[in-house]
């Protein structure tokens, strides 16, 4: 059987048939919903942002004045209407804008996908402004299925996941500047389905019992590293 290595144009037939902007699944968007605000207070931005793999666009809920959104999928770009969002069709790869020039870059759920992740974060790192900060998120320890594609008809990871990462891995692509790292999203609590029960608490009260489950177990949903530069 042969395995998928197209991941670029698979990307691109797949936003073609997938929905970004709906998640059906009231549970995971209940879920998603206090990662974005956990991504959110990390962030504490005001300026200009850089969102790469913007998806359904979710950080326009961040305080900003622009937004450049990064994707390559064109469809998935023309979906998001915003007067403050400039989108811009690139590969994460190669990142078309000047050295130093963003003050703020968010990358979640991003360097999975990628053939070389370690590109990407060398280009996150490059495009930041001295004083800048960049917030970069990743499904933690995970471990990759494979299934058969319906569009080609190969071998090819789940959700397009190549890669899987740990606290040091993902720590280790960016240089010995200001960084530190969080566990977020214990796989107990996301077994019992809670994240509903949590939506409208102050998110202190869910990082309490997140990180206790964490600490316990050492199984979470994701990782997120903050560089400042």
């Amino acid at each position: 059987m042969k395995i998928c290595t197209d991941y670029i144009n698979h990307y691109r037939v797949d936003a073609e048939e997938f929905d970004y902007f709906n998640n059906p699944n009231a549970a995971e968007r209940a879920y998603e919903n206090l990662f974005r605000r956990f991504i959110s207070k990390l962030a504490r931005m005001q300026g200009n942002i850089l969102d790469i793999g913007s998806g359904g666009g979710w950080t326009t809920q961040i305080p900003h004045e622009n937004i450049f959104f990064v994707d390559l999928s064109a469809k998935n770009l023309n979906a998001l209407k915003s007067s403050s969002c400039i989108p811009v069709l690139a590969d994460a790869h190669r990142l078309p804008f000047k050295s130093e020039s963003l003050e703020y870059i968010i990358a979640s759920e991003i360097l999975e996908h990628l053939n070389r992740p370690e590109e990407a974060a060398a280009e996150i790192y490059r495009a930041l402004k001295y004083g800048g900060t960049a917030i970069v998120s990743t499904p933690y320890k995970e471990k990759i299925r494979y299934s058969l594609c319906v569009h080609c008809n190969q071998v090819t990871p789940m959700n397009a996941h190549l890669h899987s990462f740990d606290r040091q891995a993902l720590l280790n692509f960016f240089p010995l500047e200001r960084k530190r790292s969080y566990l977020f999203g214990s796989k107990v609590l996301a077994i019992l389905g809670v994240a509903r029960l949590f939506t409208k608490l102050p998110l202190w009260i869910w990082r309490l019992i997140d990180l206790t489950l964490i600490k316990i177990t050492d199984k979470a949903q994701h990782i997120v590293v903050v560089v400042e530069k």
